[in-house]
């Protein structure tokens, strides 16, 4: 006979459920907390079995409440536990053969549907507290409703608290829903939101302002608090104590308090109570004498991420049955009150029920699960909430990762191994590869330990001593290494009693209860293994060999490795090992202090309670931080909260996770080279894991593009030389390119001859595949017997056929320059900086070098270079020189520059042999090409190169300023110079006078003249630029001593200029001056136009042309040839003058002026005309003039054709800002005849003119 207590609701409902239970397969039972559900439905259900045979399984979702519920049942039915009823949990199983009712976790019945898919065992199913939700109560209602349709002997039960009872009922096809009643008492809601009182709200102010509310309004009733972490709690709890009297109690209760101190809230003492707890005080627990409620309507979730794969525990808003339930705590005992603080309207918008945990939850073990089960796919079972296509996926990921599942998801050894075992897959892949590390034992512990809450308490009165007590077990490389501390140190209870291991927790503030499980868990899994080691699956391929030799198994040597093994880092890497191959997502590397790189570009904190995490910066002697922290680390888990943590981390080797995540790498390769030192080409292989990179190493390119490889085999090994091969083709192509390039270096066309890429081609038509030493070696000896020739390429292979020779003599290896000589190289390098000639000059030499000097070294250079130079010279020189380049042949056979400036003297020799007008300065705007221009490369000591150029006058100037200090020079200067000279009395002047010699070199001084206070004296000057910049205006000054009559004339000749005309108001020559910029200065005073045209005369005449060889001779035969010459050059210069004066005269008397005639009039005739016109242009003024006056006149007939010419001289107006110093002159008085062959083209120009030559100047 069954009895059932009178006063639980649920026997008032007694027939209705056995009813129900007889006439449906399935019944949902809805009933609150204290309705008796739970122990006296499995009465009724085997009320209706009666004495048929089967079994009443009964899940529950918690360990305790599946033992406590299985000896109450046993207990009301008078029967023994373990025997009628029993209780099945993971690792402990009593029960027998004649259990009616068994207990037991939902984990467990899930594990049982794998030996019994029909699960055939039980006659009727009861799924208690249904509306959790689970990811287990999930995956059973979901393959509860297919198993039905197959077993409809079957009868399942699902209990729930009056939560979304609907779904279950729309789940299982409108199965009834039965209602019971909890003992509840009316509950008046009160709503008071945070922030109607307070300009600054927040929910633990106003949460301490509803306790101290009820407190002072009520006199008995213990108050319920909800907030929504412990740190809330724990704030809340301190800010209380501090207000409230000693009559009232203030506890706090969260999962991870030590259970002693959880247990003082079931046991009321005489004091009123405050109770502050999470959301664990929602349905888990019943607490007595709770009559008021404070509801902050938060509570943390647990959440993952499936993108990032990180949990996140944010704090977030209840729902509205979690919201009901808190309410339903203020009934129990008496009428109650719920104080919510938040809005009524926020509780209407509130979702109704909390999201099932599947939905926010890592689906790994469910899809691992489903796998080995054969259960379907996730995607199509029939969940009553599916899961998120991306939870899936991440799913999906997770397993591959571990190597459960292939790329296609199907099912490895390794997934089949982890689903046969009671773990997550992340601790189950962890245990697998210790028995590949040789360090089971040590993994089953550290695995047991994670799979339970954490045993280290920290009681909130004795935080430092627990803390302190903690620091035991620190290990400073990782944190699970402190569970085996924990562990080691325990006292075993079967040797030492329970007592024992009670008193070592209570010393090191541990949680008794937690390290009973640990062990418990730990006991079962080591059985786990053992019966793995009889089926033979999978077995250590390091003992596989021994055990069939010595009757050793992988168990029995795990058993006795830990006494084995190395204590120290060995010991620990393999244990790190083990725990990265559970968590190859979760590596990371550092950033800075604290602070890691993780995968997917994820930026994480190390967690504060961590052994590794450092709490204060230290400094080095240098003052740089110094740290512990390992470079690379691996997380058990990482956290979402505050920030993004990294909890439970270790040390690694980034290799370890290259090794161990082969299946999960992606490889980058860069930088592929020839390896002389390999023998082969290699490519920087990158593996990255997650985006991190964990290896960087040289591997065989060939492997990776065969073709790529293959030329850079080529161009490395066969092309650069860096590699002496044996081979007999080797050698002869080498010698072959050497030729042909030693040829070109000196014979340049206008056909570039690629011969390294001729010989690349050659090469790669024959060669495939073949990308190092081996490789070659290989071919070859496999061709040559039958080829003797083969890859010996011909002369025509490289050059395309053309005949390449060349007369050696024309091109020497080296040149004398005073008593050195100067080794000459070659090189064929278009568009390099090397190529062409290159001329090695000793340091001490450098500074006297000369651009004539060098340019002319390479006899074989000079018909072209000579070829070039006159194709730069105007059109009308070029004229009488045609064809030029058997002109050029022509000069190149008589010409010798000797030691003279080469533009200098292939001037010269122009105009004594063809009697052209060819002047040096024809050329300053021209570049020869770099080709054309010896490269000096100057050699310092060791004959190591200082600096090379094509630049001469830049090396002396370096060289220069590098100049060793020297008496020699003023002993030298002391002995030759002479002051204070006013006639030609000191004879010829040397070129050069030598100095000093160093290491053979000669040093040479450059004679010349200087003017100093209007005398003149004989310097010695360091460089020939120096000597030339100051010997004309010394040359100048004696040679008006000696002509001075001949001066004195001059002057009186031109007083006639210094009557002037009668000034016209309406030319503003600044104006014009101003609007062009022109090369006169803006500000230049009005000359005395005698004395500037004596300067000006006296400046052209007296001046010797060439300046050296600055000869007493060469000086009397200038003064000569002035006197003789002075007065028609005086005349010819005073008529210029006049026609310039008369010609302005009728510019400005036209009564027709176009837009900016004033400035071209100020521009040609400023005030200090003499002194900025040189003398060979002052000729062309008059023509100037002439086309200013014809394009007035044509511009009054027409205007519109003037505006049209004036639009073509535009673009060039703002030359002076635009044009180098170094063309200012010639692009200036080039201009003026671009505008005469513009607006007055018959007066002809003196010399070619276009835009194409203007531009050119320009640059």
């Amino acid at each position: 006979m069954i009895r059932y207590p009178a006063d639980l609701p649920i026997t008032a409902r007694r027939e209705d459920i056995l009813a129900a239970i007889r006439s449906s397969q399935v019944v949902i039972l809805a009933g609150e907390t204290g309705s008796g559900k739970t122990t006296q439905l499995p009465k009724m259900c085997l009320e209706v079995l009666g004495e048929a045979r089967g079994v009443i399984g009964c899940t529950q979702p918690r360990r305790v409440a599946a033992m406590s519920v299985s000896k109450r049942v046993a207990e009301e039915l008078d029967v023994h536990w373990g025997r009628e009823v029993g209780c099945k949990m993971r690792f402990s199983d009593d029960t027998t053969r004649d259990t009616r009712i068994k207990f037991m976790t939902d984990g467990i019945l899930l594990a049982e549907i794998q030996s019994d898919p029909l699960l055939r065992a039980y006659s009727i199913l009861i799924l208690d507290e249904a509306h959790e939700r689970s990811l287990n109560i999930d995956f059973l209602l979901g393959y509860l409703k297919s198993l039905l349709e197959k077993r409809p002997d079957l009868k399942l039960v699902v209990t729930s608290a009056t939560i979304d009872t609907e779904a279950f009922s729309a789940h299982f096809g409108s199965a009834p829903i039965i209602e019971v009643s909890g003992r509840l008492y009316p509950v008046d809601i009160r709503y008071k939101p945070v922030g109607d009182n307070d300009d600054d709200p927040n929910h633990l102010d106003a949460a301490i302002a509803a306790v101290e509310e009820v407190l002072i309004e009520t006199d008995s009733g213990d108050v319920l608090v909800f907030m929504p972490t412990e740190r809330d709690i724990r704030e809340t709890r301190d800010a209380l104590d501090g207000r409230l009297g000693k009559g009232i109690e203030v506890l706090a209760l969260f999962g991870r308090m030590a259970s002693h101190e959880q247990q003082r809230v079931f046991s009321p003492g005489s004091k009123r109570r405050v109770i502050i707890a999470t959301n664990v005080a929602e349905t888990s627990i019943t607490l007595p004498r709770i009559r008021y409620v404070v509801d902050t309507g938060l509570a943390r979730m647990s959440r993952y991420n499936p993108r990032t794969r990180t949990k996140r525990l944010p704090v977030e808003a209840i729902s509205q049955s979690s919201a009901n339930q808190r309410a339903g705590r203020a009934g129990r005992v008496q009428d109650g009150v719920c104080i919510r603080l938040y809005e009524e309207e926020d509780f209407n918008k509130r979702s109704r029920f909390t999201q099932p945990e599947i939905q926010r939850s890592n689906l790994a073990e469910v899809i691992l699960r489903m796998k080995a089960f054969r259960l379907g796919e996730i995607e199509t079972f029939p969940f009553i909430n599916p899961p998120v296509s991306a939870a899936i996926r991440a799913g999906y990921d997770l397993l591959h990762e571990l190597g459960a599942l292939g790329e296609t998801h199907e099912m490895t050894a390794t997934g089949r191994e982890l689903a046969n075992l009671p773990l997550d897959p992340t601790l189950g892949r962890m245990l697998l590869q210790a028995r590949e590390e040789d360090c089971l034992e040590d993994m089953l512990i550290i695995a047991a330990g994670l799979s339970i809450p954490d045993p280290r308490e920290r009681p909130e009165d004795k935080r430092e001593q627990a803390q302190a007590a903690h620091k035991t077990f620190t290990s400073p490389e990782s944190d699970f290494l402190s569970l085996l501390k924990i562990w080691s140190h325990a006292p075993d209870p079967d040797n030492s009693g329970k007592n024992a291991l009670r008193k070592y927790c209570k010393s090191y503030f541990l949680s008794f209860t937690r390290m009973t499980e640990w062990r418990d868990v730990w006991q079962q899994l080591r059985d786990t293994f053992r019966e793995d080691r009889k089926k033979a699956t999978l077995p250590a391929a390091a003992d596989s060999t021994k055990a069939q030799t010595s009757g050793a198994s992988p168990w029995d040597k795990a058993e006795g490795q830990a006494a084995k093994q190395d204590s120290g880092t060995l010991r620990d890497h393999a244990i790190h090992r083990c725990i990265l191959a559970g968590h190859l997502g979760h590596i990371a590397t550092r950033l800075e202090r604290n602070q890691y790189k993780a995968a997917g570009n994820r930026e994480v904190m190390v967690f504060p309670g961590s052994n590794l995490y450092e709490r204060r910066e230290k400094q080095g002697k240098a003052g740089q931080e110094k740290t512990r922290q390992p470079l690379w680390i691996v997380a058990g888990e990482i956290v979402q909260t505050s920030q993004l943590f990294a909890r439970s981390i270790a040390r690694i080797d980034p290799q370890w996770a290259a090794e161990l995540g082969g299946h999960l790498l992606e490889r980058r390769y860069s930088e592929p080279h020839w390896s002389a030192k390999a023998g082969r080409v290699l490519v920087t292989e990158r593996l990255l894991l997650h985006g991190l990179e964990v290896k960087r190493q040289p591997i065989d390119f060939g492997k990776i593009d065969p073709v790529a490889a293959t030329q850079l085999f080529i161009r490395g090994a066969l092309l650069e030389g860096t590699t002496n091969l044996p081979h007999r083709f080797f050698q002869h192509n080498q010698k072959l390119r050497d030729r042909l390039e030693a040829t070109l270096t000196r014979v340049r066309s206008s056909r570039v001859y690629a011969i390294e890429e001729h010989l690349f081609e050659f090469y790669r038509a024959r060669l495939a595949a073949i990308s190092s030493v081996h490789d070659l070696n290989k071919l070859v000896n496999a061709r040559i017997r039958e080829e003797p020739g083969f890859l010996c390429a011909r002369e025509e292979d490289l050059t395309g056929g053309d005949d390449l020779s060349c007369d050696l003599e024309m091109f020497p290896d080296a040149a004398s320059m005073g008593n050195s000589v100067l080794p000459i190289s070659y090189a064929y390098k278009p568009g390099q900086e090397d190529d062409g000639v290159t001329v090695q000059v000793p340091l001490p030499m450098a500074e006297h070098l000369t651009s004539g000097q060098v340019l002319w070294m390479v006899p074989g250079l000079r018909e072209e270079q000579i070829t070039t130079l006159l194709r730069a010279l105007p059109k009308t020189v070029r004229r009488d020189l045609m064809p030029l380049e058997a002109k050029a042949r022509e000069i190149a056979k008589d010409f010798d520059p000797g030691r003279l400036d080469f533009h200098e003297a292939l001037a010269t020799f122009l105009r004594q042999r063809y009697r052209l007008d060819v002047k040096a300065t024809d050329w300053n705007s021209q570049t020869l090409p770099a080709y054309l221009q010896p490269r000096v490369e100057v050699m310092g000591q060791g004959n190591k190169t200082v600096m090379a150029s094509r630049d001469v006058d830049s090396i002396r100037e370096t060289m220069r300023k590098q100049e060793r200090k020297s008496d020699a020079w003023d002993l030298t200067a002391k002995r030759f110079e002479d002051y204070a000279l006013s006639a030609w009395s000191f004879g010829d002047v040397p070129e050069t006078v030598l100095v000093e010699t160093i290491h053979g070199v000669p040093v040479l001084g450059h004679p010349g003249l200087m003017l100093r206070d209007d005398e003149v004296d004989l310097r010695l000057f360091k460089t020939p630029e120096e000597a030339r910049k100051h010997t004309p205006a010394a040359i100048r000054k004696l040679a008006e001593n000696l002509l001075s009559k001949d001066i004195a004339w001059l002057h009186k000749e031109l007083r006639v200029l210094e009557v002037k005309a009668a000034p016209q108001k309406t030319l503003n020559f600044q104006s014009g001056l101003a609007a062009l910029g022109s090369a006169p200065s803006q500000a230049a005073p009005a000359e005395n136009k005698a004395a500037a045209a004596c300067d000006h005369i006296l400046a052209h005449a007296l001046r010797l042309e060439p300046l050296l060889p600055l000869t007493q001779k060469r000086f009397l035969e200038m003064c000569e040839r002035t006197r003789r010459d002075l007065p028609a050059l005086t005349h010819r210069v005073r008529d210029l003058l006049k026609q310039c004066e008369d010609l302005k005269q009728k510019i400005l008397a036209y009564p027709k002026r176009y837009a900016g005639l004033e400035q071209d009039l100020a521009r040609l005739l400023p005030p200090n005309v003499l002194s900025v016109t040189p003398h060979a242009q002052l000729q062309h003024l008059p023509r100037y003039l002439k086309a200013i006056l014809l394009r007035a006149e044509r511009a009054a007939n027409n205007p519109a054709k003037d505006i049209d010419k004036a639009a073509a001289v535009a673009d060039f107006n703002s030359w002076p800002q635009e044009v180098s110093d170094t063309n200012r002159e010639a692009f200036r008085w080039l201009f003026e005849e671009y505008r005469v062959s513009i607006f007055a083209q018959e007066l002809g120009t003196a010399q070619p003119v276009s835009v194409k030559r203007l531009e050119a100047l320009l640059g």
